[in-house]
C-alpha cells in the first residue's frame, strides 16, 4: 500500500468515526447542558435527571468544569449508573450516562 492509498484509508475510516460519533450521540435520550455552572451545580442537576429517567435511557451531560470528570465517575459509580463514554470538545467536557438501576 503507498502513501496515497493510505491516505485514503485514513481519510474514510476518520470520516466514518465522525459519522458513527454523531450517530451515537444523537441516539441520546435526554441532554442537560450545565456549561457555566460549577461544583456542586453539574452533580446536583445530573442525579436529579437520572432520577426522572427510565432504565434503559441515556442522558448526555455537557459540562465547562473541569472537576466534573472526577465528579462524575464518583457520582456514576456511587448510584450504579453506566457512564458509557467521556469526551472534551471545543472546551467542554461530554458525558454519556445509561441509566442501569
Amino acid at each position: 500500500m503507498n502513501r496515497e492509498d493510505l491516505r485514503t484509508v485514513l481519510k474514510l475510516m476518520n470520516e466514518g468515526y465522525k459519522e458513527m460519533n454523531v450517530e451515537f450521540e444523537d441516539k441520546t435520550d435526554y441532554v442537560l447542558d450545565t456549561s457555566g455552572t460549577n461544583c456542586p451545580l453539574p452533580i446536583i442537576k445530573t442525579k436529579k435527571e437520572l432520577n426522572t429517567m427510565k432504565i434503559g435511557e441515556t442522558l448526555k451531560m455537557i459540562s465547562t468544569d473541569p472537576g466534573a470528570v472526577e465528579d462524575i465517575k464518583s457520582l456514576c459509580n456511587s448510584l450504579k449508573q453506566g457512564l458509557e463514554k467521556t469526551m472534551e470538545e471545543n472546551n467542554k467536557f461530554i458525558f454519556i450516562i445509561r441509566k442501569t438501576t
